[in-house]
C-alpha cells in the first residue's frame, strides 16, 4: 500500500531563455470574459432548491434508519457529456479509499473509475452511492454540460453541510481532496480517476515474502508490469495528457506498509529495495508516455536506492517534481522574477523541479493572502483555501499552470514530448539571473491569475469569501 504524501512528503519549465525572444509565446494572451453569472432560470432553480434543502430535516438527527435514500450508480458512459471540453483528458492517480458523492456534482466530467486488482488486472470500478433524494437532486441539478463553477451555488453551502453531515464526511480523504483541487481549476478538461496501483494491492503473498526469494519477486515484477499495461490502456483509451500523482512507492513506505498487512518484522533495505524495483513498470508509464505529462509531489528523499522513482532521472523526461513555499507577498513577476532570497522552499532543491506559493501560512489560523490556493468543498458548491499546504496538495497546483500555459501559448499544438519540454520552459524559465543557473525555480502562479478557471473567466483572479 502505498503512502500518500500528504501524509509522508511533506513537513507540515518553457522556453523562455533569458535574452532571447520565442515566437511561440510573444503575443499578449487573450483577456478574459466577463465574470461567470448564472442564468435567471438557474438563480431561480437554486434559490428553490436552498428552500427544499431547509426544509429535509430528517438527516440532521443521529439516527437516520427511517429517512428516505436512493441508490445511485456510478455511470460515466450515460453521464459524461460537456460542452467544451478540450478532449484531453485529467487522469488523477491517487488513494480513493471511497468515492465522495462530490463526484455526482461533476458527474458530467467523469469518464471513468479504475482499480488495479490483486495479480495486477486494471478494471473500471462501478461505486454506487446511498443518499438523500433531495441531496442527490442538489448534486446533480447543475452537473450541466456547460460549466457551473462552484462559487456561484454558494447559497447551497450551508444548508448541505448543516442537513446532510454525515455525506460531507465521506468527501475526506487524499484522493478526494486532490480531486477537489483539481476540479474547477481546470474546467475544460475530461476528468479520469484511478486507484493507486501500490505494490502490496498487486501481489499481496509475493509483497510480504520476507526472504527476497527470486520467484516472489519476479512474480511481484510480473504483476507490476501487468497493471502499466492496464494504465497505459487507460491513457490511451481516454486520450489522457495530463496526470496528477501525489503519492508514491520508495523503501519507507514498503517498511511503514509491511507491519500492517505482512507478519513479523520488515526485512532489511536490500529486500525491500529490490520489492521496490518491481514497481519500475508503473513508473515509466506515469511519467515517460509519450505526450502525456505528469505533476509529481516531490518528497524529502535522502537516497536515490531508496526513492528511485523521486530522483532527477532522464528516464523520466516528462513529470515535474513539485515543491512548495508559503507566504503572503511573494514579490515574483509573472515568470517568477524577483527578489528570492527570502523565499524558504520545501523539499530540498535536488528533489525539486518547481516551487509554487500557496498563498497560506502553514501554521494556525491559517492566514491567507487575496490569491490563495483553492479548493472546492464537500458537495462542490463553494470554494475555500487550503490549510497547511503539502506537497501533495501543490502537484495539482502545478499540473494546472500546465494545462493553462498549454491552452494559453500552445492552443493549436498536438501533444508531444518536444510540446511538453516548451511548456515546463514556459512555467520554470531560465530569466533569474539571482538563482543558480538562472531557474526561475520558485513561481506564484496564483498571484498573476495562470489558471484556466481564471482565463476563461469562472473564476476572479482574488478570492472572494463568503
Amino acid at each position: 500500500m502505498s503512502l500518500s504524501r500528504g501524509l509522508c512528503r511533506s513537513s507540515g519549465w518553457l522556453l523562455l531563455c533569458l535574452g532571447v525572444a520565442c515566437s511561440d509565446g510573444d503575443a499578449e494572451p487573450p483577456a478574459p470574459v466577463p465574470g461567470y453569472q448564472l442564468s435567471p432560470e438557474r438563480a431561480a432553480r437554486l434559490e428553490a432548491l436552498r428552500t427544499e434543502v431547509l426544509a429535509d430535516t430528517c438527516y440532521q438527527g443521529e439516527d437516520t434508519r427511517g429517512c428516505p435514500s436512493v441508490t445511485v450508480p456510478f455511470a460515466p458512459t450515460r453521464d459524461f457529456a460537456m460542452k467544451d471540453s478540450t478532449g484531453e483528458a485529467l487522469l488523477i492517480v491517487d488513494d480513493f479509499t471511497t468515492l465522495s458523492p462530490r463526484l455526482l456534482r461533476y458527474r458530467n466530467r467523469l469518464q471513468g473509475y479504475y482499480q488495479a486488482l490483486e495479480g495486477g488486472d486494471v478494471v473500471p470500478a462501478d461505486p454506487e452511492w446511498l443518499l438523500p433524494p433531495k441531496l442527490h437532486e442538489a448534486l446533480t441539478t447543475f452537473a450541466t454540460e456547460d460549466f457551473i463553477p462552484a462559487e456561484a451555488l454558494r447559497a447551497l453551502a450551508e444548508p448541505l453541510r448543516a442537513h446532510y453531515p454525515a455525506q460531507g464526511r465521506q468527501s475526506v480523504g487524499h484522493g478526494n481532496t486532490v480531486f477537489s483541487l483539481l476540479v474547477e481549476a481546470n474546467p475544460r478538461q475530461p476528468i479520469v480517476v484511478m486507484d493507486h496501483p501500490g505494490l502490496y494491492e498487486l501481489s499481496r503473498s509475493e509483497f510480504c515474502e520476507p526472504t527476497g526469494e527470486p520467484g516472489a519477486l519476479e512474480r511481484l515484477r510480473g504483476r507490476a508490469q501487468r497493471a502499466a499495461t492496464g494504465l497505459r490502456s487507460i491513457i490511451e483509451r481516454h486520450d489522457v495528457r495530463f496526470v496528477n500523482l501525489s503519492l508514491g512507492e520508495t523503501v519507507d513506505t514498503l517498511r511503514r506498509t509491511w507491519p500492517q498487512y505482512c507478519s513479523g518484522e520488515a526485512p532489511g533495505v536490500e529486500v525491500l529495495r529490490a520489492k521496490l524495483a518491481a514497481y519500475a513498470p508503473i513508473a515509466q508509464v506515469l511519467f515517460a508516455t509519450p505526450g502525456v505529462f505528469t505533476a509529481q509531489a516531490a518528497i524529502d528523499a535522502k537516497d536515490p536506492l531508496d526513492y528511485p522513482y523521486d530522483y532527477p532521472s532522464a528516464e523520466y523526461p516528462n513529470r515535474l517534481r513539485v515543491g512548495f513555499f508559503t507566504t503572503l507577498d511573494s514579490g515574483l513577476d509573472a515568470s517568477g522574477r524577483g527578489d528570492a532570497s527570502k523565499l524558504e522552499g520545501w523539499p530540498a532543491r535536488e528533489n525539486v523541479d518547481v516551487y509554487l506559493n500557496s498563498g497560506v501560512l502553514p501554521t494556525r489560523p491559517f492566514t491567507h493572502n487575496a490569491t490563495p490556493w483553492l479548493q472546492v468543498d464537500s458537495f462542490g458548491v463553494d470554494i475555500f483555501p487550503i490549510t497547511a499546504a503539502t506537497t501533495s496538495w501543490m502537484a495539482p497546483l502545478a499540473l494546472s499552470r500546465f494545462i493553462h500555459v498549454r491552452y494559453e501559448r500552445f492552443a493549436d499544438r498536438t501533444m508531444t514530448d518536444e510540446l511538453i519540454q516548451r511548456i515546463t520552459k514556459w512555467m520554470v524559465p531560465s530569466a533569474c539571473e539571482d538563482l543558480p543557473n538562472l531557474v526561475c525555480v520558485f513561481q506564484d502562479p496564483l498571484a498573476h491569475g495562470q489558471l484556466e478557471v481564471t482565463r476563461l473567466g469562472y473564476r476572479p483572479r482574488e478570492y472572494v469569501a463568503p
